[in-house]
């Protein structure tokens, strides 16, 4: 594990006391679960989406602009 100093402003601080209070756990833990959860968060919003169960869907169907709008005037 790594250590680290980080310097916060005296609100801040004692909201993220009051918030590690009441997850139960200490200050520099709560600190962890909250950037792990926001980490997971960004690296799976930066993953592509997988398309593969979509693939051949239109395979028989005529998609052409005119068949669509063909379709869209009816």
């Amino acid at each position: 594990m790594h250590r680290t100093q980080i310097y916060f402003e005296e609100a801040f601080f004692e909201a993220l006391k009051q918030q590690a209070k009441q997850a139960n756990t200490s200050i520099s833990g709560y600190i962890r679960d909250v950037l792990a959860k926001d980490l997971a968060k960004a690296k799976n919003a930066s993953e592509a989406p997988d398309f593969s169960e979509f693939a051949g869907m239109w395979q028989d169907r005529d998609i052409s602009q005119d068949a669509l709008r063909e379709q869209a005037w009816r």
